[in-house]
């Protein structure tokens, strides 16, 4: 257990456990922005 608080107050560990948490949200806003729709638009003057 106390390996385990070590590790927790680890400054690699927590470097490590930021990087993932912001990769993580970055992927999600990529996901969610893909999702949208914003890139479908269509050409707004294609009647002319």
């Amino acid at each position: 257990m106390q390996i385990f608080v070590r590790a927790i107050h680890s400054s690699i560990v927590k470097f490590v456990a930021r990087t993932l948490f912001y990769f993580v949200i970055l992927v999600m806003l990529l996901y969610l922005y893909g999702y949208s729709g914003i890139n479908d638009g269509g050409f707004i003057y294609n009647e002319f």
